[in-house]
Parts: structure tokens; C-alpha cells; sequence
């Protein structure tokens, strides 16, 4: 309870802290344009140019929303004897028709090394309106885990003297641990904005290309049969996929100018990635601990589906070229 209580309690502060941030963004968004403004009107030159590339280097504060990796498993079994198969089984999750048993992944929170290549351009006939499109890549190199994970099961095991009357069973599919990870994300983002004499505040937003990786380790598969507790898949089984998946983001930032050829960006970035699923299968096959003449063969098939949701303070230092 402590441990839940502490869990959300620091979500809460960490969601106060990043609208906080971007509160202050916003403010500075909407009072800059006023002060550049009143400079320009002094007769000062501005120092944002009408057009430039730039290369940008800096960092994220980033809060990674993992949500609930929705997990599918399904077993098959056959007991053999002699080389004659006597039972068979099979068994999935009660929550896999829609969509899987979702498994709670915590919220992370981390620094993050950032890069930036843009272009802009003030539109023609205007002074002020601008527009532009940046790529960036941020290695966000963070993961979230499940510990203990527990798949539920329920199924049926039909022995092959009494096929008319297969016996119902309920178990577990019991992992020690569930890992997603966002290893880096791509994006681009076209963006508007308003110049004044110091800097400019844009809006923009885009498609990610996210890389993610699942991980799952030690899967066993239990059922409980006439009251007796049994390892149905042998030894623990590993899983893990790596893949793209496609998503948005969306930014509001503002910028200031030391010079026409150096500026600080500030901003904040909302993302949100696909659903990416990764599928999983193996064969078992090992001697029934109870009877060391019978064999207990089979299959584990199933998939895993999870997206991210992120929130992002960036800071980065950039040169124009």
C-alpha cells in the first residue's frame, strides 16, 4: 500500500512538474514577442535572420508513460508415454479475446541527449511570420518492468482413454519479469512561429519513428489439475523482440538569439507512439517429474502490445549555418 501510495504520489508531483515547465514556457512564449517588440520599436535590429539552417545539440527531461503491456499466452501439451500420447491440453488467457492480460508498467523519468537539424523562413511580405521544419533524434534509452508477472490461465486436458470428458483446469503463466523499452525515437516536425527582436515562439507537430524492445524472462506455464499444482512447460523459456513503430508528436517552444549566428531553444514535446506488438513462440519438451517414463511436450505462442505516451522539456543549444 505505502509502496503504491508513494508510486502514484510521485507520478502526481512529476505531472506538476512538467505542467509547471510547460507553464512557464508558455508565459515566456507570450511575454518575449511583447519586450522584442518594444526594442524593434526603439529602432534596435533584430537578430533573428529571415531565413537559416541550424544544427541543434542539447537534452530532455523526459516522463515516459509505458501504460499496460497487454500480453497474450497460449499452451499446448501432450503427455507421452512409450512414445503413445495419453492426454493432451491446451490453455490460454480468459483476457486474450480482447486483447490480452494487461500487465501495469510504471512510469520512468530520465535525462536525455538530443539533436537537432532545422531550416526557417519568414514568409514572404511579412516581418514577423515565420515558418519551418526540424529533425531531431533523442536517445531516450529507458525501460520499465513488471516483476513476477502473472499471465492467468484456464483450459482443458482431455486423456486419450476418456476423450467424451475433457477435465477443466485453471493456472498461471508466471514470468519474472516483463521489460518494454523506447531505445531512441526520429522526428519531424514542420512548425509556424512569430519573430520578434530577440527570438521566435513556434508551434509545430509531426510523425515519430520509435525503437522499441520487449523483453520477457523466465516464462513457465502452471496448471492447477484434481488439485495438484503442476510445471506444465519445463524449464524457464526467454523471449525478446526489437522493432519501429510509427507515431506523432506535437511541440511549442520559443527561442532566443545571443546573435544572428547562435540561439537557445526551449520547448515542450507531446508524444504518443503506436500499439507495436511482438510475437513469441517455442517448443518444450521434459520429463514429467512425478512419472519419469512420461514425457510432457508442447508449445508456447503469444504476443505482447504496448505504446508510449511521452512529455518532454528539452533544452538545446544551436547554431545557424
Amino acid at each position: 500500500m505505502t509502496q503504491t501510495f508513494f508510486g502514484a504520489s510521485m507520478r502526481t508531483f512529476n505531472s506538476a512538474l512538467l505542467l509547471s515547465a510547460f507553464s512557464m514556457l508558455l508565459v515566456l512564449a507570450i511575454s518575449l514577442p511583447a519586450s522584442g517588440q518594444s526594442e524593434m520599436e526603439m529602432g534596435e535590429p533584430s537578430l533573428v535572420p529571415r531565413s537559416a539552417r541550424y544544427f541543434g545539440l542539447g537534452f530532455n527531461y523526459n516522463s515516459m508513460n509505458f501504460g499496460n503491456q497487454d500480453v497474450i499466452a497460449v499452451g499446448t501439451s501432450d503427455v507421452i508415454e512409450s512414445g503413445v500420447t495419453i492426454a493432451t491440453g491446451t490453455a490460454d488467457g480468459p483476457d486474450d479475446a480482447t486483447g490480452g492480460t494487461p500487465i501495469f508498467m510504471d512510469t520512468q523519468l530520465n535525462l536525455s541527449p538530443s539533436i537537432e537539424l532545422g531550416y526557417f523562413q519568414h514568409f514572404d511580405q511579412s516581418e514577423h511570420q515565420l515558418w519551418g521544419f526540424k529533425f531531431t533524434n533523442d536517445y531516450l534509452g529507458t525501460s520499465s518492468e513488471s516483476r513476477l508477472a502473472r499471465l492467468p490461465q484456464v483450459g482443458t486436458f482431455t486423456y486419450a482413454s476418456d476423450p467424451a470428458n475433457p477435465v477443466p483446469f485453471t493456472g498461471n503463466a508466471i514470468a519474472t519479469s516483463l521489460k518494454s523499452q523506447i531505445i531512441d525515437q526520429i522526428a519531424f516536425r514542420p512548425y509556424v512561429g512569430h519573430s520578434f527582436g530577440t527570438g521566435f515562439v513556434f508551434v509545430g507537430a509531426g510523425p515519430t519513428l520509435s525503437n522499441v524492445r520487449t523483453e520477457i524472462v523466465d516464462l513457465v506455464g502452471f496448471a492447477d489439475i484434481n488439485g495438484t499444482r503442476s510445471n506444465i512447460s519445463g524449464a524457464p523459456q526467454d523471449f525478446s523482440d526489437s522493432g519501429w513503430v510509427w507515431g506523432g508528436s506535437a511541440e511549442v517552444g520559443v527561442t532566443h538569439f545571443f546573435c544572428r549566428s547562435w540561439f537557445l531553444e526551449c520547448s515542450y514535446v507531446f508524444g504518443v507512439t503506436g500499439n507495436k506488438t511482438f510475437n513469441f513462440n517455442s517448443t518444450f519438451s521434459s520429463p514429467d517429474p512425478s512419472d519419469p517414463n512420461q514425457i510432457k511436450a508442447g508449445t508456447l505462442v503469444g504476443s505482447s502490445t504496448w505504446q508510449t505516451i511521452s512529455q518532454s522539456i528539452g533544452v538545446r543549444l544551436c547554431r545557424t549555418f
